[in-house]
Order: structure tokens, then sequence, then C-alpha cells
């Protein structure tokens, strides 16, 4: 159990190929004996899937695993049903990575925006290719992680989407809260007391809650989403996260 270390952005990833629509993990999914598992390959989408990702009763987590459950094939070397469930259980990167590759391979690299500076409140055309998205890919991926902060050792690992989804309404009314439940689901040990409950959580100190957030950022895998753009009017800043499920696809 060591630190996440050499994070890279190069590309083309050995072992990866779009056209054969075989996809490499930035982290990657572990067997029951730990071994890590990142070729995936996934098929061609369908109106049907459209229906899914975009069916507005159920959270964008849920919504994003039922859709990846979908349109994944196999991952190689691993068996396993490759349900819903299993889609909720990949840390977020890879879910990320899979919904932008997804997007580049079947709706195309280019991807428009207009949208209205909050400066001067003219309009801008934002152009991006998805293929230009840098990614951050773990050298050694583990299932967990023990590091020091603010004083404490923590043995914790990254977030999923069922994390995601258990934060994701809560994250609306108040993140601070949010950011409690989703600490407390992924600390698995502090200062060797076992793992925190919220209770717990709520009573850390804000700089070890604020270290844990910053650690968390700094080191997931996946892509970089966050895009510097100024206003060519006025040059005021204008930059963005960029958001992968509103844009996955173009007819909304």
């Amino acid at each position: 159990m060591g630190m996440i270390e050499n994070l890279t952005v190069a590309e083309p990833v050995q072992g990866e190929s779009l056209a054969e629509r075989r996809l490499m993990l930035p982290a990657g999914v572990f067997d029951a004996a730990g071994r890590v598992h990142r070729c995936v390959r996934v098929r061609e989408l369908t109106g049907a899937d459209e229906e899914v990702l975009f069916e507005r009763a159920y959270g964008n987590a849920y919504r994003v695993s039922a859709f990846l459950a979908r349109a994944i094939e196999s991952v190689d070397g691993l068996d396993a049903d490759l349900d819903a469930g299993f889609a909720a259980n990949m840390q977020l990167g890879d879910r990320d990575y899979l919904l932008l590759r997804l997007r580049q391979m079947d709706l195309g690299d280019a991807i428009h925006q207009i949208m209205r500076c909050a400066a001067c409140l003219e309009k801008v055309d934002v152009d991006l290719l998805v293929s230009e998205l840098p990614v951050r890919r773990m050298a050694e991926p583990q299932p967990t992680y023990r590091v020091q902060l603010a004083e404490n050792e923590l043995l914790l690992r990254l977030p999923t989407g069922a994390d995601q989804a258990a934060i994701e309404t809560l994250a609306l009314a108040n993140p601070a809260t949010a950011n409690t439940r989703l600490f407390a689901r992924l600390v698995l040990d502090i200062n060797g007391q076992g793992a925190p409950d919220e209770a717990a959580v709520q009573a850390w100190s804000l700089a070890l809650r604020s270290q844990l957030a910053a650690w968390l950022e700094a080191h997931a895998p996946g892509p970089d989403l966050f895009l510097d753009l100024a206003c060519p009017h006025c040059r005021a800043d204008m930059s963005y996260a960029f958001d992968l499920d509103a844009f996955f696809l173009p007819s909304v």
C-alpha cells in the first residue's frame, strides 16, 4: 500500500486502439486477488443506450452506471458480471475516461459550445477536441493507499460511482455535509482506530478535511476536465470544468 506516483498525460497509450474499440483505463478494476485489470472493450452505441443515459428519473451517477454496463463488452482477464453494480464500483476517473472515449469514437472528436461571458455578457464560441483533453494515468494502481495528512495516518481508497451516487443529492444542498459522507466512505482506517463514521468525520479539524480533499483531487486518475479559457472580447477569465455528462450527446 503506497502512494500514487507517476501520473502521466502521455498519449497514445500502449495497447489502446479506438479503431478496435479497445481502451486502457487510467486506473483499472481489481479482482478478488487484488490484481488490476485495465483493458476494456466497448461496443458501438445505439439509440437504446442514448435513452438510458438520458433517463431523467434517475440521478447522473446511476444513469452513467447503467449506460456503461451496456457499453462495456469485456474486461481482459476479468471474469465478472459487467452489470450496473460493476460499473458503479469503478473509479470515477475510469468512468469519465470511458465516457470521454465513447463520445470521441461514436460522435466525433470536436465539440462546439456557446457560452456567455459573465463580465461583458458577450457570447463566446468554444471549440475543443476530446482527444486534446489530458488524462492522468496511474503507473502502479492499488486498491488502497496509506497517507499522512495533518499529523494523521489514513488508509483510504479512491472514490467510485457508488460514492458519487451516495452524495449526489446532498452535494447540491450542502457540499460540506457531502464531504463528510464521502470521507466516511473512503477512509478505511485512521490512526489505527478503524473506519470513522460520519460523526467522527464531522469532528475532524478543518485542516485534515481540507488536506484530504486536496489529496483526492491531486491524486485522482482520469481526464483533466478543467478548461482554461479567457473571453476574446474583454479577456475576463471564463475557465470552467467541462461537464462530460451534459455534453456527451449533442442533442440536448
